[in-house]
């Protein structure tokens, strides 16, 4: 099981106990702050992180990145209430939803060329605009590596789904293996 779906996981069974209300407004607010900065949203990334972090040395490169991603993935995921599709991915989905508007593409081409410092408001932008539930593990996964490798194969994948060339058996053996 990959990083993604153990967060999810995670999530997942916070959402089924009482304490998600409280939860879910928290990580709602959290969006407004810079990804881990709320501390009202501590309480409920942080335990996930620590256990994380046992399994890996706190010192690599992309700790810092890494924490980020987990907090705004989960702030997200209380943004769709916890709605989860597997293998509806952020790109497909909002691909749906560029068939009812043409401001949609303009949206995704600024999220594929956005930043280290613009990726979290612009995911919130485009995270708003879908209907329905994204699969949240896949985000995850995407963040991770996005922070790790500037985000150079997770574009290319993101266009590809948007615009509708799938990618071919062969390179998604090549992206498991990278």
């Amino acid at each position: 099981m990959n990083r993604g779906e153990r967060f999810l996981e995670w999530l997942e069974a916070l959402k089924g106990k009482k304490a998600w209300r409280p939860a879910r407004a928290a990580l709602r607010r959290s969006l407004a702050f810079p990804p881990g900065a709320y501390p009202k949203a501590m309480p409920y990334v942080e335990p996930f992180i620590w256990e994380a972090d046992r399994e890996r040395n706190e010192q690599e490169a992309h700790y810092l990145e890494e924490r980020e991603a987990y907090y705004l993935v989960a702030a997200l995921y209380a943004l769709k209430d916890g709605a989860h599709q597997k293998g509806r991915t952020l790109a497909r989905a909002l691909r749906e939803k560029a068939r009812e508007s043409d401001s949609v593409e303009k949206r995704f081409r600024a999220l594929l060329d956005a930043d280290r410092d613009q990726i979290a408001f612009r995911l919130r932008r485009a995270v708003a605009l879908v209907e329905g539930g994204l699969d949240f593990a896949q985000l995850l996964d995407d963040l991770l590596e996005w922070f790790e490798f500037k985000g150079l194969r997770v574009r290319a994948r993101w266009a590809r789904e948007f615009y509708g060339t799938e990618a071919s058996e062969e390179e998604k053996e090549k992206e498991v293996e990278a």
